[in-house]
């Protein structure tokens, strides 16, 4: 569930933890999520996690999902080392982890204790998707833009930002949500480069996904 995991990335100062939920339709909250952002001067670590909640959490087996981005700072600019996706139900659980390396991005799959596979990415890129979306006050020079970050599209990483004002379009180009097309609208505090509503339009053609953030400490 892209939606919230990007929607609760960006947080600028040493330490930052906000809170999410996000509403579907007339099926009320189905979802909420925490953000952690942790730095110092040469690294960093954010961690945001999600779990689903009402009819969703039925339908989904009681999903959970976590997702880590552990790297470096250099010149304000966060580059990856390590990218982890966690998921959760009632039937299994898996990892997938990325190792940013020299000779190009590796990825390991563990699901249920058991080694799936462990195989180099048939492209490269800086970024995750959660770097990505930190570093893009300083990587977006103009109103559009294209990226590469894993949790893109899946062949490549491409991610098409636009940003106008304080609304910013994302499109991964893979699902966010069942029956969307992987656009994702968010309004963001300029100030601080925090998101504080978002939404994807029309998913499974009954209403749009909308978020919200619903707390926000500094440290």
């Amino acid at each position: 569930m892209k939606f919230l995991i990007i929607f609760i990335a960006p947080f600028l100062m040493a330490k930052m933890v906000a809170t999410y939920e996000a509403k579907y339709g007339w099926f009320g909250v189905i979802a909420t999520a925490k953000g952690i952002f942790d730095k110092n001067k040469t690294n960093y670590k954010i961690k945001t996690s999600f779990e689903t909640k009402g009819i969703a959490k039925a339908f989904s087996k009681n999903l959970k999902q976590e997702y880590i981005s552990e790297g470096v700072i250099k010149n304000e600019i966060l580059y990856p080392k390590k990218y982890i996706m966690h998921f959760k139900n009632s039937n299994r659980e898996f990892f997938k982890i990325y190792f940013f390396k020299k000779d190009g991005i590796w990825v390991k799959k563990i699901q249920n204790g058991k080694l799936e596979y462990e195989k180099k990415l048939p492209f490269k890129t800086k970024f995750d998707i959660l770097s990505l979306y930190f570093n893009l006050p300083k990587l977006l020079k103009k109103k559009k833009a294209t990226f590469y970050a894993i949790g893109g599209r899946k062949k490549d990483g491409r991610v098409d930002i636009e940003f106008n004002k304080k609304i910013l379009k994302a499109n991964l180009y893979n699902k966010i949500f069942i029956g969307d097309k992987g656009v994702l609208y968010l309004t963001i505090n300029p100030k601080k480069w925090i998101a504080t509503k978002g939404m994807v339009k029309n998913v499974m053609k009954i209403g749009d996904l909308k978020g919200k953030i619903t707390s926000f400490k500094e440290f």
